[in-house]
């Protein structure tokens, strides 16, 4: 048996995607980014939950996905994306692309955190439950495998240059890469204004430091 078909995405939420009819997935991350955002808990939510929130039938849901796993697979990977998307040259450098700037560094923070702050419910809800959920903790570690190889990518761009402190390689991206994911992730979204610009300003300072070789004066 079907479930009511829910309210389907408002005109502010198409507009969101390019006036787009916004894709299954797309709808599912926004439903179940509202849940949890009302204080719902991840573990518990239901399929037929998630797919009345989206205004969708149990039906479409397993047209799409075999189960909630899989779903949990690809809006991780959607939010991956998202991330290195908003890194801009960071995590976007890839062979033979131009190396990362220090100066770029503060941009890329702050894409970063913005995009922290519009999935906070959910990456709270799966760091939390993937220490004790087998499968939600495969999903995080690749995420984290993403941006640490991306970061990498970008660290060895720029010591190819010649600009990088000695001995800077895969073990400084990969912690670098966990700091920035930890830290902007826990306080991105419960920090504001001038408050926020230090945050950002300060994981910037401390990521390029960890880079870029002093500047010769």
């Amino acid at each position: 048996m079907l479930t009511t078909i829910g309210p389907r995405p408002t005109r502010r939420t198409r507009s969101k995607h390019g006036g787009k009819k916004p894709t299954i997935e797309e709808r599912l991350l926004a439903a179940m980014e509202r849940m949890l955002e009302q204080g719902q808990r991840f573990v518990t939510l239901s399929v037929e939950e998630l797919a009345v929130e989206a205004g969708m039938s149990r039906g479409t849901f397993y047209s799409h996905f075999r189960d909630k796993n899989e779903l949990i697979a690809r809006l991780m990977s959607l939010i991956t994306d998202e991330i290195v998307d908003s890194a801009g040259s960071w995590l976007g450098t890839g062979p033979g692309g131009e190396r990362p700037l220090r100066q770029d560094m503060e941009a890329t923070m702050i894409g970063v955190s913005k995009t922290f702050r519009k999935h906070h419910a959910i990456l709270s809800a799966f760091n939390d439950s993937a220490r004790n959920d087998e499968a939600l903790g495969i999903q995080y570690q690749k995420m984290m495998d993403t941006i640490c190889g991306r970061c990498r990518a970008a660290i060895a761009a720029v010591n190819r240059s010649g600009a990088c402190r000695p001995e800077t390689g895969d073990d400084v991206a990969d912690a670098l890469s966990w700091f920035v994911v930890t830290y902007l992730g826990r306080f991105s979204a419960i920090r504001h204004g001038e408050d926020l610009d230090r945050l950002i300003k300060a994981v910037a300072h401390v990521s390029a430091c960890a880079i870029f070789a002093d500047e010769k004066s």
